[in-house]
């Protein structure tokens, strides 16, 4: 069976670098691809998202899911041969959701972008790949966002 690659996405340029990683990846080693968003959803206005509530919870998961849809052909279009599914999942520790994910699906790789917050903010908010790496039934690529060019 071929190996199964598990990227998360937040749809920041970060999680684009991570997808671009993943095809790169199976296109070279053949593996097959599970393309996932984990979202909070109290925080799911991030990124130019709509906002969760109640009634919105339909929206969010089908403009996620378009998202994906897009990301799936622009990213792994070329790769006829690359098996890749793709799902959106709600969760309050998405850390959790992803290593869930690899476990069940028995993945050979994790790959998650890192935004490489520090300090206040990051205690704030956390970090998706930090947890990730600590709790993952398998290996995890980290892939760090893109730095400023300099003017």
């Amino acid at each position: 069976m071929k190996p199964l690659i598990v990227v998360c996405t937040d749809f920041s340029p970060c999680s684009e670098v991570a997808i671009e990683r993943a095809a790169e990846i199976a296109g070279r080693d053949g593996a097959r691809v599970f393309l996932i968003h984990t979202y909070e959803p109290t925080k799911a206005t991030a990124f130019g998202g709509p906002s969760v509530g109640q009634g919105d919870r339909e929206a969010w998961d089908e403009s996620s899911m378009q998202r994906l849809r897009e990301a799936r052909h622009r990213y792994f279009g070329d790769l006829a041969d690359t098996d890749v599914q793709y799902d959106a999942i709600p969760s309050s520790h998405p850390s959790i959701e992803i290593c869930r994910i690899a476990k069940e699906t028995k993945a050979s790789l994790i790959i998650v972008g890192s935004h490489g917050r520090t300090g206040v903010l990051r205690r704030l908010l956390g970090s998706v790949a930090e947890a990730t790496v600590r709790h993952a039934p398998c290996s995890v690529f980290v892939v760090r966002e893109p730095a400023e060019p300099d003017a």
